[in-house]
């Protein structure tokens, strides 16, 4: 199977054009881009046997085309999360620059029963957990943000809260960032969008093994 999407933009340099699938290769500034949209594609198109062609020339636009295998097999019927009786009375911090999904993970934590601190950047999450005279048992945390990412939030808090258990997030698939050694593959990571008993099944499963 073939699927391809053309534009007729700038182009894409000569310079550039080998470089596009690194990840965090970008030519726009840090508010603009991360660099992993397109090394994402690649790591999730090369797990599944396909390819990448790519056709550009300055001023005239870029193709690009995906190469995938035919599957002629059944596939697996998607899992079902089903809520959860389990309330929690544990301290979560949750730091994600989408204000809508800060908000909605926030209200939701909060009627289960969690006291929720949060945070839009990791910046200000340092700021809050300092200001925090208690325990935080869960931060949850967007793994690309401008500035300082998850895994470099983690790593400051941890050193002042060794005990801090962590659930990473993010709109890009596990499989990519770990790949691209943005994550280590082995921590917890839920992929966004996410429902509200799948997160809470995860944050119990979490807590529970301590």
């Amino acid at each position: 199977m073939v699927l391809a999407v053309s534009d007729t933009g700038h182009g894409i340099s000569a310079i550039h054009l080998p470089h596009i699938f690194e990840p965090f290769y970008t030519t726009k500034s840090v508010e603009q881009g991360t660099g992993l949209g397109l090394a994402t594609s690649y790591g999730i198109v090369r797990q599944a046997g396909g390819t990448h062609q790519v056709y550009s020339e300055a001023g005239q636009g870029t193709t690009f085309r995906v190469y995938l295998p035919r599957v002629d097999e059944d596939l697996d019927p998607p899992k079902v999360h089903t809520p959860t009786e389990a309330h929690g009375n544990e301290t979560v911090l949750v730091v994600e620059d989408e204000e809508a999904v800060r908000l909605m993970t926030v209200r939701a934590l909060r009627q289960f029963g969690y006291t929720v601190l949060d945070a839009g950047t990791g910046v200000a999450a340092l700021e809050v957990a300092a200001a925090h005279p208690g325990r935080i048992d869960l931060l949850i945390t967007d793994v690309v943000m401008p500035k300082l990412n998850g895994p470099e939030l983690v790593e400051r808090l941890r050193v002042v809260r060794p005990e801090l258990a962590v659930l990473f997030v993010s709109g890009y698939a596990e499989n990519a960032i770990v790949h691209h050694g943005v994550l280590d593959n082995a921590v917890e990571f839920l992929e966004k969008p996410f429902t509200v008993p799948a997160l809470h099944e995860r944050i119990r499963a979490i807590l529970d093994r301590r």
